[in-house]
């Protein structure tokens, strides 16, 4: 069965991941779209331990599309574990350490899904297809570090005009983008 894991970021599941949902599960796609502890909670130690018990429907080859810290989080957490990542999306990522001015919250969970050089190269080698989406609007990842991490993942990076960090703020209700590359990937395929 084709999976696709949507993996959130600091402030829990964006509106773009239920309507994602619905979209993937119109296309025979088995969803999993995990809960993960939120803002104060977004710590790798802590979000690994939720993941390993999603070990079993993680198995075989999965999609992923991460917003956010969801980004920093599966690659630092692909290197200790074996899925199978045939496509990687990722919305807003980073994958560089940044600091906001008053949200020493938001910097203290960067920090700790901050991927190392090594982690970032075994990411690139062990996922075949990735790409990156990000806005010139977002109001919580400065752009450069958004075009930086499609260099670092060496994804094929995609700047959606107007679309800001794709969360709650935003009000994003849906980002056929996703769903245009996801199809296109299948297709190449056949």
């Amino acid at each position: 069965m084709k999976k696709v894991l949507l993996l959130h970021g600091y402030n829990g599941i964006p509106k773009i991941f239920h309507w994602l949902n619905q979209e993937l599960e119109k296309m025979q796609y088995m969803v999993i779209m995990p809960s993960l502890p939120k803002q104060e909670g977004v710590r790798y130690d802590i979000w690994k331990e939720e993941m390993e018990k999603l070990k079993n429907e993680l198995q075989g080859q999965l999609i992923v599309v991460a917003h956010s810290c969801g980004n920093s989080f599966i690659i630092k957490y692909l290197q200790e574990s074996n899925l199978d990542i045939k496509l990687y999306i990722g919305l807003a990522g980073f994958s560089d350490v940044y600091k906001i001015e008053g949200r020493e919250d938001l910097y203290e969970a960067v920090k700790s899904v901050a991927p190392t050089q090594e982690e970032l190269e075994s990411f690139k080698q062990k996922v075949e297809k990735r790409y990156c989406i990000y806005s010139d609007n977002d109001h919580i990842v400065p752009f450069e570090i958004l075009q930086k991490h499609a260099e670092n993942v060496a994804g094929i990076g995609q700047m959606i005009p107007n679309i800001g960090h794709m969360g709650k703020k935003s009000n994003l209700q849906n980002i056929p983008k996703v769903i245009e590359i996801i199809k296109e990937n299948e297709q190449g395929k056949q």
